[in-house]
C-alpha cells in the first residue's frame, strides 16, 4: 500500500514538473509577441501627448520600468497601411546628443542570423538625426527613404503615463508602400539608450535581443479590432524613476524601524 501511494505521489510530482516546464516555455514564447490594435484616435506626430486619449487605443508594452511603447494601425488601401508608434523613455529627463532610439524591422519574417535584404533599421541620435539602414547579408548598409514615407518627432514632455517631462518619440510609417515593405505580420526590435544613465546600457524589447540578429526579434501581431477597455492603462502601472526612488526610501525607513523595534 505504501509503495502504491509513493508511486502515485511520484507520478503526480513528475506531471507537475512537466506542467510547470510547459508553462515556462509558453510564457517565454508569448513574451516576444505583442499586438497592434486598430487606430481610434489619430495622433498628432509632434513628440508629445497632444491629448490625454491620443494613445489610449494602443496596448502598453514595457521594457523594464524605464521604457514603454505602444502601436496602432489602420488600413486605407493596399498601398496605404499605416503603423503608428509611441515610445516613452520614462526615466530619461535629459536631452543628450548621445541618446538614441533604435527600431529594427524584419518585414518578411526571415528570422535570419544576420541582417539581410528586407531587414531594416533606423536610428535616431540626439533626438534630431535619423538614419535608415538595410541588411546586406552580414551587417547594415545605409539606405534612404523618401521624406513622405515616414513622419516622426521627439521631445521632452510630460504625459498621462508620467507627469515628469521625459523623452517621447512618435512616428508613423506607411507599411503598405514605399521602400520599407513590412507585410501583415513582421518582427521588430525596439531599443533606447539614455547617455545620462549609461550604466543601464541599451534597453530593448525583446529583452536580450541584438540589432544584428533578426532571429531574436519579437513578433508584431495585428488585429482589426479596437483595444478592449482596461488594456491601455489598467493592466500595467508604470512608475517614473522618481516614484521608484521614493518607494525604495520608504522601504528602507520601514526596514530600519522594524529592526529597531
Amino acid at each position: 500500500m505504501k509503495k502504491k501511494v509513493y508511486t502515485i505521489i511520484m507520478v503526480a510530482f513528475m506531471m507537475l514538473l512537466l506542467v510547470s516546464f510547459g508553462a515556462i516555455n509558453c510564457a517565454r514564447a508569448q513574451a516576444a509577441e505583442r499586438t497592434s490594435w486598430t487606430t481610434v484616435v489619430y495622433p498628432t506626430i509632434d513628440g508629445m501627448w497632444t491629448s490625454d486619449d491620443e494613445w489610449t487605443d494602443g496596448e502598453i508594452t514595457p521594457i523594464g520600468e524605464d521604457v514603454a511603447f505602444r502601436s496602432t494601425w489602420d488600413f486605407v488601401s493596399m498601398e496605404e497601411v499605416y503603423t503608428r508608434w509611441l515610445v516613452e523613455f520614462l526615466s530619461d529627463t535629459t536631452d543628450d546628443p548621445e541618446d538614441y532610439w533604435e527600431v529594427c524591422i524584419d518585414g518578411d519574417q526571415s528570422m535570419s542570423s544576420a541582417p539581410e535584404a528586407g531587414d531594416y533599421k533606423f536610428v535616431i541620435t540626439g533626438h534630431t538625426d535619423l538614419v535608415w539602414y538595410e541588411g546586406d547579408g552580414t551587417g547594415w548598409a545605409v539606405t534612404e527613404l523618401d521624406a513622405s514615407e515616414m513622419e516622426w518627432a521627439s521631445s521632452l514632455s510630460d504625459s498621462p503615463t508620467n507627469s515628469t517631462p521625459h523623452q517621447i518619440l512618435e512616428f508613423v510609417i506607411n507599411k503598405g508602400g514605399g521602400t520599407v515593405q513590412m507585410g501583415i505580420l513582421w518582427n521588430i526590435r525596439i531599443a533606447a539608450y539614455d547617455a545620462s544613465n549609461s550604466e543601464a546600457g541599451v534597453l530593448a524589447w525583446p529583452e536580450g535581443s541584438d540589432a544584428d540578429v533578426p532571429e531574436g526579434w519579437g513578433l508584431e501581431n495585428y488585429t482589426s479590432e479596437t483595444i478592449p477597455e482596461g488594456l491601455s492603462f489598467g493592466v500595467l502601472v508604470l512608475l517614473s524613476s522618481a516614484a521608484v526612488i521614493v518607494a525604495s526610501v520608504v522601504l528602507r525607513k520601514r526596514s530600519r524601524i522594524d529592526k529597531s523595534s
